[in-house]
């Protein structure tokens, strides 16, 4: 056994994955992976000068088995001096009201709250035992049912400060390590089931492969996802490279300017994927690449929507991805003194002039003549019909042109707000004024406009 763990130093080595005097949590289900990486660690603490601790989330989706699971991780903890914490969460109701997967579910509660003691008790790395047979898993899942190098490069050995060891072992060897040296563990029985997707592939199709293909079909497919994940990361860096360049991220939008596309079409999907990930958390299937791809030679104005509720619109020179908001069709009441917050906007009425400090602060702000105004304005989006005298202008012209001739794009053209008061468009927000509203040398009362991008 002194073989397999010389494996495992070396992959951890190879990868760079802990480092001297780092604090580092376990995710500890009980199983024998997990079991298995909490008793290496610990025979390894000294050599690595590390801090371990253990986290346990019963999923209640067993009754006692699960409870069962918890008491044992508590018993195991103790009986080796790991600090323990051990949380509960109904999987099952969580899945139904997030109407995702249980198995989705689990995921993400177990993630996110392994990711929240991190910050708190300053874990530098989180441990998961993903062994190769999981890695073999994830990437004949991704390849039945559609996936791009991402997919095919199967488990990362490191995501941001979560780390899988054990990835270079099969699952095999560490059942054998553990009878060897008599170390206790709980099995899980929904593994047994041909329930879900990946057990069945666990129980049938990957036993029928290695008996007819590769018996060594874990360890051929860890050596092509090593390679697939070299060629991902090459693809990752120039995408987050030409990103940097040519795409603009704000709240809840990314634009990327479609000349970084003429000469490098096979990088789309790329930047695409890395936009996606890191603004909206949201995956991009291939579907979404395709619709996308096909949007570079539409006309300005077309969008289409993918497949994670997000909508990717064809600009003049950019395609504009964001989630879709819904339509601002009522009408809000605003007095002097007062700001409402709109979408990615806050705008404001104020009395008088505001100074100069102050004005700073807002995307745009202006002085209007207030002597024949209500303390009332109305804000609302623009109708079709809507007209104003734009400053500077003698004649009413349509919002509609005005908003075509300032060229705003068309993903915020349908959206534009106005202020009105007596009926009367007193402000295109954020644009231009009505001219019957200006400051003369006659003007005795002004009021401050302003608008402001919320951070």
């Amino acid at each position: 056994m002194i073989k397999l763990e010389q494996k495992i130093l070396k992959f951890i080595a190879r990868e760079n994955l802990i480092a001297q005097g780092d604090n580092v949590l376990v995710a500890l289900s009980g199983g024998p992976d997990s079991v298995f990486a909490l008793h290496f660690l610990l025979k390894y603490k000294k050599k690595f000068r590390i801090e371990i601790s253990a986290f346990h989330l019963n999923h209640k989706l067993r009754g006692r088995e699960s409870e069962g699971d918890e008491k044992f991780c508590s018993l195991l903890c103790a009986s080796l001096g790991v600090s323990l914490f051990s949380e509960s969460a109904d999987i099952k109701k969580l899945s139904y009201a997030s109407k995702t997967s249980i198995e989705e579910t689990a995921r993400g509660v177990r993630y996110r709250r392994l990711e929240e003691l991190a910050r708190i008790y300053r874990f530098d790395k989180i441990v998961t035992a993903h062994n190769s047979n999981d890695n073999a898993e994830t990437m004949l899942l991704n390849l039945f049912t559609g996936c791009g190098l991402h997919g095919i490069s199967g488990i990362p050995a490191r995501r941001s400060n979560i780390i899988r060891p054990l990835l270079s072992i099969t699952k095999e060897e560490i059942l054998e390590y553990l009878k060897e040296n008599k170390i206790k563990y709980r099995t899980d029985s929904s593994n047994l089931s041909d329930d879900y997707k990946r057990n069945f592939l666990r129980n049938r199709i990957i036993p029928h492969l290695k008996k007819e293909f590769n018996p060594l079909l874990e360890d051929a497919l860890f050596r092509s996802s090593r390679i697939f994940e070299q060629g991902k990361n090459s693809l990752d860096r120039i995408a987050e490279e030409l990103l940097s360049k040519e795409a603009h991220f704000s709240a809840g939008r990314v634009s990327i300017n479609i000349s970084s596309f003429t000469n490098s079409v096979e990088l789309l999907g790329a930047m695409l994927r890395s936009a996606i990930q890191r603004e909206f958390s949201k995956e991009l299937t291939f579907e979404d690449y395709a619709l996308v791809k096909e949007l570079l030679n539409k006309q300005t104005g077309k969008r289409v929507h993918l497949s994670s509720g997000l909508v990717a619109l064809k600009e003049r020179e950019r395609i504009e991805i964001f989630r879709p908001g819904k339509a601002l069709d009522d009408e809000f009441r605003l007095k002097i003194g007062e700001n409402i917050e709109i979408g990615p906007f806050r705008i404001g009425i104020e009395n008088g002039a505001i100074e100069e400090g102050n004005r700073k602060n807002f995307e745009k702000s202006e002085l209007i003549e207030a002597d024949n105004t209500d303390d009332i304005f109305i804000l609302r989006k623009w109708k079709s019909g809507d007209k104003f005298i734009p400053l500077g202008m003698k004649g009413f012209k349509k919002i509609s042109d005005f908003l075509t001739d300032a060229k705003v794009p068309s993903s915020e053209k349908r959206n534009r707000l106005i202020l009105l008061n007596r009926n009367n468009i007193v402000w295109v927000c954020g644009l231009r004024i009505d001219d019957r509203f200006k400051i003369t040398d006659k003007t005795k009362k002004t009021v401050r406009l302003w608008i402001q991008k919320i951070k």
